[in-house]
């Protein structure tokens, strides 16, 4: 395992992710570390400094009230060296190794008069020259040959009495911080050493997630989407990475299907017009009527438009699908739009037998693309055309409906196909079958892209499409909404009725 953290040490960014929290985990837990450090050195300090103002008070007191005769030297040096023996043995009677305790007396001359500590007096007493007995505070003071200062107090006797030093060299302490700050820098390296190690392992294991994810995505091949990144029961975010990405894999399968079988499908639907219209142009070629071969090749004209028509239709549902549909919208009268598409429309329904009515208040007013709107009336007009059969009763209703424009087209006809009624497609996308492309019933001789047009001209102007069969009067009833458009219009809104039987 070592061997492969090693070889790819430096060729993934889990090392540079744990060098960076762990430099921040480092120094916090350095800020700590120092200020424990400085909290026990406070307290050390105000015990020794606490034992000297307490001795150095007990001995001036002593020394103001002994009296000054020849046994006065004698009674304040056993003093003294019983208060240094407080500190210089523990409670076993052992000596401290290392603790030094000094007392001088000086009178104002100044020159020595009491001294109990260390032989080399005259260090001591030139490094206490300079220490000002009104401060009644320990300080520090360094003296020559001595590795460590000395914490002293000075303490003024009566006027024209001299000066008390008591001072302390708590080696002990010294010796007690040192191991201290030595145990705190060896935990220190001791956790961010391990933070280091535990926070690499966690990212490694994090980051080997993910490349699994990348290794997914690479080894993705357009004739194979059936790879998805394994799941191992985690709800972390990385978890949530890879099921999107599963999601997303899904979609894009099932799109790519959705493309073949509509390939499929356009293709066989335009291999018959094609076929037809070469046959037609072979006759036309070897006959030597000229009648006949101009008919053929108005024939031919006539499926090539219808060929054009269809491809043309395909395209715009799929910008319309893919939000690319390009729209010139203007302030339209739905009313006044869908009653010249009826009136184009009124001769083939007389033909067909069936009877066929336009109600429509005045005036609508919606914001539409002229020509894809007449486009989408074409379309609806001839659906019922084609499907709602000879002798059928067709009506087509425009008015408002809390704010927006409905188109409603029914007829008492068949209906449609239970199947074709079925919702397809994932959340909002969901809509009925019918109004996708290439979806046709099985009676159909259509392409399957009219009622697909209609949808997607109503969504891109931010409307929808609904279709069902009628419940009691039977037959079909397409539901066109759209929003109105934000024109204002003086004239109340009036119906009008046509009928063509």
């Amino acid at each position: 395992m070592f061997s492969r953290i090693r070889g790819s040490f430096y060729r993934t960014s889990a090392w540079r992710l744990a060098l960076r929290s762990t430099l921040v985990f480092a120094a916090g837990c350095a800020v700590i570390f120092l200020a424990m450090y400085i909290v026990v050195a406070r307290a050390v300090q105000e015990r020794s400094d606490s034992w000297l103002i307490g001795e150095s008070e007990t001995l001036k007191q002593v020394a103001v009230t002994t009296p000054r005769d020849a046994l006065y030297d004698r009674i304040v040096e056993e003093v003294a060296e019983l208060a240094s023996q407080e500190v210089s043995y523990d409670g076993s009677g052992h000596p401290i190794k290392g603790n030094t305790v000094f007392f001088a007396e000086t009178d104002s001359s100044p020159h020595q008069t009491v001294w109990v500590g260390p032989q080399d007096s005259g260090k001591f007493l030139a490094a206490l020259h300079g220490i000002s007995p009104e401060r009644g505070a320990p300080v520090s003071v360094r003296v020559p040959g001595w590795s460590a200062p000395f914490r002293v107090v000075a303490v003024s006797m009566r006027p024209g009495q001299g000066h008390i030093y008591l001072g302390l060299l708590d080696a002990s302490a010294a010796a007690l911080m040192r191991r201290l700050l030595v145990r705190f820098a060896l935990g220190w390296l001791l956790m961010v050493g391990l933070g280091f190690f535990v926070t690499l392992m966690g990212l490694r294991r994090m980051l080997r997630r993910v490349d699994a994810i990348t290794g997914t995505a690479a080894s993705i091949r357009s004739d194979d989407l059936s790879t998805r990144v394994p799941l191992k029961g985690q709800r972390d975010e990385v978890a949530r990475l890879a099921q999107t990405l599963n999601n997303m894999l899904d979609r894009i399968s099932s799109t790519v299907n959705q493309l073949r079988t509509l390939t499929d499908s356009m293709a066989h639907d335009l291999k018959s017009p094609i076929t037809s219209v070469r046959g037609r142009l072979e006759i036309a070629l070897s006959t030597e009527d000229r009648n006949q071969c101009a008919e053929l090749v108005a024939g031919g004209i006539e499926q090539l438009d219808r060929l054009s028509e269809v491809i043309t239709t395909s395209l715009d549902v799929a910008e319309a699908d893919g939000g690319a549909l390009r729209l010139r919208p203007q302030t339209v009268d739905l009313s006044e739009l869908a009653g010249r598409v009826a009136e184009l429309y009124s001769p083939a329904f007389g033909d067909n037998r069936q009877s066929f009515t336009i109600e429509a208040a005045r005036p609508v007013l919606v914001q539409m693309d002229v020509p894809l709107g007449t486009r989408m009336l074409s379309n609806l007009m001839e659906n019922e055309l084609h499907y709602a059969g000879a002798g059928a009763e067709v009506s087509v209703e425009i008015g408002i409906v809390q704010n927006l424009a409905v188109i409603r087209v029914e007829d008492n006809g068949p209906g449609f196909a239970a199947e074709l009624l079925e919702s397809a497609g994932d959340g909002a996308a969901a809509m009925a079958r019918v109004f996708h492309r290439f979806v046709k019933g099985n009676g159909s001789h259509g392409h399957g892209l009219g009622l697909a047009f209609v949808n997607a001209v109503a969504v891109a102007h931010g409307g929808r499409v609904v279709a069902r069969n009628r419940k009691h009067a039977g037959g079909a009833e397409i539901l066109v909404e759209l929003p109105l458009s934000g024109a204002k219009t003086d004239q109340p809104p009036t119906s009008t009725r046509e009928a063509v039987s």
